[in-house]
């Protein structure tokens, strides 16, 4: 199939490339193409015939279709601007050649753009299209567009400004704006501030005014976005003038009223985020807490288990579901994340590159997203930079309190968030992601917490050994062993939250998720593979009300999406989702689940595990910056779980799981 692939490939430009080429033989190889794999190659070529036959609304279909399974070509994002161009659609075409000029990787790409970006500069100036001052802003975006960076500086966005009290996403049903939090010193941040600095983010609506029938006890989370603004609210018909009151400009300000009408004016626009009746009708489960421990590895657990790392925690509830054979399907936070909320593979939500931005929202709606549309009250504790509102995660969220973990939001200052919002909100149906980052600072070198290094030997202090990132962290003594002084600390904070949880909840009313998305390749001493279980077995349980079992079947971090959408008895698209309701809650067994490594400028690797072997495979070539790698070349080995297995049956397994692969991954073919 590969060779095949890379024979159409070449044939293919052959034809393009030629000046009066046969559209009919040409067409013929596309569809032979297309039958195999429709690879970023074939969105290039069938985008650029069309365009060539004056079919334009086809080639609009192709590049939509293109540009969301490869959001980082820069050549269908040429073929997009050239197409915009004709099309008129001028704005459209500026944006995607200032994409172009991000992801260029070459001279002669940037000569190319500018050449075309010029001669389109010249015919709006010749035919009076746009006044001279939008020409100008058009050109300044390209510039911006030119440098864009990714999302992970939030609250600075991906050019380099500050997203404080600037409304996003005007208009639609996910407009939302971000406001300084407890922070009276401040009234913006900087890039060197932001990390110190926790922000609070609303979904709602910016305006001058307002009209709100509250048939309930209801607050309103207020936001000023100009100083001086005048205020009036009308409650019931009695005017009140909020001008000069306690509201501050840098940060939400929370005003509740009873049953009623209330009118809201101003001078200047404000935000609000959407209101929040402050008692809703009880579900099944009146909150659930999805507890994400970033780095907690499986393998891990498993061979320090006599030690009850996690017993605290664990002991608070009775009930405990525990899968013991979870892999995540990433080797990084990124990704794997992403695999979490979408229940989509790395190559089909598209979170992979770690230096372009990317929103996997525009491909799926999240897990949390269902949970919020299905009457939850859904917030986020993170300082994850990774899982920022601007990367998708924002359309989940009614309420995220953020501030980088670099800054120090760790497990120990995050519970005392937490509780205030579910003492606050403690007659609402509460749905609460909490990211611990504590792990993550073992492999980072950072040393936040007096516990840790009070309990650390003075002898584990003397060599910092940092990889390259996290990932790539090489095996290290001194990192294991603080690496469970570190997870002692997260059990003792936790469980604190979990026994506040226990007093105020029946533990039916609860479901309380715990999953992480990779572990560690310091563990490792002689690596014999980059993916072995030490990078990508995790743990994954569920506390409250839920079956007491213990369980080795075999899942993978997408199918937490289905498992809980089918326990809060939530619709949602099956037929959309890589990952699968867990055999253990009246799913399907898998045979066998698939962890990839797959990263710009490293081989792509991935691992299938299955019960009777490990199978790894590994290209010889590397992923380029499209994300784009040559499959031909590769190595194969595996590790035999069932010492019954006959040679002829190893070999059997090898060669399907191998194809396997390749099936799935020829998309990705050069």
């Amino acid at each position: 199939m590969i060779a095949k692939v890379k024979q159409l490939h070449k044939e293919i430009q052959e034809i393009i490339q030629t000046i009066d080429y046969n559209p009919d033989e040409l067409e013929k190889k596309i569809i032979e193409l297309s039958d195999i794999a429709k690879t970023e190659t074939f969105y290039t070529v069938v985008t650029t015939h069309c365009f060539n036959i004056h079919n334009f609304d086809k080639a609009e279909e192709f590049l939509k279709e293109g540009l969301l399974r490869f959001s980082y070509s820069y050549s269908l994002h040429f073929n997009r601007a050239m197409l915009s161009y004709i099309q008129q659609k001028y704005e459209q075409a500026f944006y995607h050649f200032g994409k172009c000029l991000s992801l260029a990787s070459n001279v002669d790409e940037r000569e190319t753009v500018n050449t075309n970006l010029n001669a389109l500069i010249e015919m709006i100036k010749q035919n009076n299209i746009m006044p001279i001052e939008e020409l100008k802003k058009q050109l300044e975006f390209v510039k911006k567009l030119a440098k864009e960076g990714e999302e992970r500086s939030y609250p600075i966005d991906k050019f380099g400004e500050s997203l404080i009290r600037k409304v996003q996403e005007i208009g639609s049903e996910y407009e939302n704006m971000t406001n300084l939090y407890k922070n009276n010193i401040f009234e913006d941040v900087n890039d060197i501030t932001r990390y110190f600095t926790k922000t609070e983010y609303y979904l709602g609506k910016s305006s001058k005014e307002y009209e709100f029938d509250f048939t309930t006890k209801t607050t309103l989370p207020i936001s000023y976005l100009t100083k001086d603004t005048k205020l009036l609210i009308t409650i019931n018909n009695e005017v009140f003038n909020y001008s000069s009151s306690t509201l501050k400009f840098g940060q939400y300000n929370y005003l509740t009223f009873e049953k009623g009408k209330v009118c809201i004016n101003a001078d200047h626009p404000i935000f609000i985020g959407n209101p929040i009746p402050l008692k809703d009708t009880p579900k099944k489960y009146k909150l659930i807490l999805h507890t994400f421990i970033d780095g907690l590895s499986g393998t891990y657990l498993e061979k320090h288990a006599t030690e009850n790392l996690l017993v605290k925690t664990l002991s608070v509830f009775s009930n405990k579901y525990e899968n013991k054979n979870c892999y995540a399907t990433a080797d990084w936070t990124f990704p794997s994340n992403a695999g979490t909320v979408t229940g989509m593979d790395t190559v089909a939500h598209g979170q992979y590159h770690p230096f372009f931005s990317h929103d996997f929202s525009v491909k799926q709606q999240s897990l949390i997203e269902h949970i919020r549309k299905n009457g939850y009250f859904t917030a986020a504790f993170t300082g994850d930079w990774r899982g920022t509102p601007p990367h998708g995660y924002g359309k989940s969220y009614n309420r995220i309190v953020y501030k980088n973990s670099v800054g120090g939001f760790a497990t120990s200052e995050l519970m005392e968030e937490v509780i205030d919002h579910l003492e606050t909100f403690k007659e609402k149906n509460n749905y609460v992601w909490i990211v611990l980052p504590d792990l993550h600072d073992v492999a980072d070198e950072l040393f936040m917490g007096i516990n840790t290094q009070v309990h650390t030997p003075a002898q584990n202090r003397l060599l910092a050994k940092k990889g390259k990132t996290s990932v790539l962290s090489d095996y290290d003594k001194q990192k294991i062993i603080r690496y469970k002084e570190e997870l002692k600390r997260i059990d003792l904070h936790l469980s604190h939250l979990l026994n506040y949880i226990k007093r105020n909840y029946e533990e039916d009313e609860v479901l309380i998720i715990i999953h992480s998305d990779h572990g560690q390749g310091y563990f490792i001493e002689n690596p014999e593979q980059f993916l072995q279980d030490e990078r990508t077995k995790v743990p994954f349980m569920l506390l409250g009300g839920v079956q007491n079992m213990i369980s080795t079947r075999l899942m993978c971090n997408l199918d937490i999406y289905p498992t809980i959408l089918e326990l809060l008895n939530i619709d949602y698209k099956k037929d959309r989702l890589h990952g699968r309701l867990l055999e253990d809650f009246g799913g399907e067994a898998r045979e066998f689940v698939f962890t990839e490594s797959y990263h710009p400028d490293r081989e792509y690797r991935a691992v299938i595990h299955a019960k009777d072997l490990n199978l790894y495979f590994e290209t010889i070539n590397k992923v380029d910056n499209y994300g784009r790698v040559d499959l031909e070349d590769f190595k194969v080995s595996v590790d035999i779980n069932n010492n019954k297995l006959l040679i002829e049956e190893i070999d059997k397994l090898k060669k399907r799981y191998v194809n396997w692969i390749i099936r799935k991954r020829l998309v990705l073919q050069k």
